[in-house]
């Protein structure tokens, strides 16, 4: 979809439909026969990172995890969250933009399909639970999802070089991703 190509390079809200329709390369008209605005736009592509991510998972709980380590298994689900974070950078961007500014208001939908992914990461990391040294298991994985999603969102949603000050390629924010979360799950709690 070109506009989740557009929307991974700028924030959604920013985008105008003559830019939109210009990298579709379709007409105004065409975008309203299939669109009634910009909002039913944006729900489509919220929609379809759900279904994206809700396919990964279903991929990723597919695998047999027997043979594989929990950093090979951690590096699986950064990665694909990067990619995820990358292609529909500019969707997240505004769901999180929205949030911040409507923090009173509460998106039930949002936070029920929050849980569910991570409800789905928590099942596949406990997969590993014989290389997690936390007394509390669950509360430790959700933890360390808190946190890669709060990195993830820094480094690539918004770009943030107070935190990384170096220009970080992909690969690197992978890695040290990765490594923190391994060191914190697989850490002997005190």
């Amino acid at each position: 979809m070109s506009s989740t190509r557009l929307v991974s390079k700028r924030s959604y809200n920013d985008l105008t439909i003559a830019e939109i329709t210009s990298e579709a390369e379709i007409s105004v008209g065409a975008f309203y026969s299939r669109f009634q605005n910009k909002e039913a736009l944006f729900n489509k592509l919220r929609e379809c990172l759900g279904q994206e991510t809700q396919n990964r998972i279903n991929t990723a709980l597919a695998i047999d995890w027997s043979e594989i380590s929990l950093h090979e298994l951690l590096l699986y689900v950064v990665t694909n969250n990067v990619e995820l974070y990358e292609k529909y950078r500019g969707v997240l961007m505004a769901i999180y933009l929205n949030t911040r500014v409507f923090q009173a208001h509460r998106d039930d939908e949002l936070i029920a399909y929050n849980l569910k992914i991570v409800s789905q990461i928590e099942t596949l990391l406990l997969m590993k639970r014989d290389e997690l040294h936390h007394r509390q298991p669950r509360v430790a994985i959700r933890t360390a999802v808190a946190c890669m999603a709060s990195m993830l969102r820094d480094a690539i949603v918004f770009n943030d070089r107070s935190l990384y000050p170096k220009p970080q390629d992909t690969a690197t924010v992978i890695r040290q991703v990765t490594r923190i979360m391994h060191q914190f799950l697989a850490a002997e709690a005190p």
